[in-house]
């Protein structure tokens, strides 16, 4: 067995984006930087917000409070990550160029530019992975697709063949917090599924 053939095909390979750098996509990142044997490439990482008192997760990490979100990242691993300093909207929506797109960012009314990010994905041959819930007392995650999976995606009416949602099936009307504990699972089955999606993408 030539385990050196081996290791060369289980090389980085492909480009994954990170639309939103929060509690979860902060999480996210770091676990794909630390995959080892078989992760992406590149990781591209959007969010326009900077860091403030309440973002501890991104302070544990060392992250300094007024520091742009994205720009800590680009720091610590700069030949991986590439930062972009803006909020994904309809006019900058094409310098999305990851394989496989995490939709995870939060606040506000986020179903509109939600639709258009997966429309874009489905145009463009990628594939999208969105939220389905993060709120919730029981950190257990559902996986599936948009069409069945309840909750606010299902108003999106996203039928694109590989579009899934991950999450607790819970929002903030459930009046339940969010915990760490439900945010590390939600990073591990994102990062995982994200994988698997680009070994089929990029087997050949």
């Amino acid at each position: 067995m030539d385990i050196k053939a081996l290791e060369d095909k289980l090389k980085p390979k492909g480009t994954v984006s990170i639309i939103g750098c929060g509690r979860l996509g902060i999480r996210i990142a770091m676990d794909l930087l630390e995959v080892h044997r078989g992760g992406f490439e590149k990781i591209q990482v959007f969010d326009a917000a900077r860091i403030d008192q309440n973002d501890v997760v991104h302070r544990k990490h060392g992250a300094k409070l007024g520091e742009y979100k994205v720009n800590f990242l680009k720091e610590f691993f700069p030949e991986k990550i590439e930062a972009f300093f803006e909020d994904i909207n309809e006019e900058n929506i094409e310098k999305i160029t990851g394989d496989v797109v995490l939709i995870v960012f939060a606040g506000g009314d986020t179903l509109p530019i939600r639709k258009k990010i997966v429309d874009y994905c489905k145009n463009t041959k990628k594939v999208a992975i969105g939220t389905n819930g993060v709120f919730g007392f029981d950190p257990a995650i559902k996986i599936g697709d948009a069409k069945t999976e309840k909750g606010p995606v299902e108003f999106l009416k996203m039928e694109s063949e590989g579009h899934l949602v991950v999450g607790t099936g819970k929002f903030i009307k459930d009046m339940e917090p969010i915990t760490p504990y439900t945010l590390d699972e939600m990073a591990k089955h994102l990062v995982i599924e994200s994988l698997k999606i680009k070994k089929e993408l990029l087997k050949n």
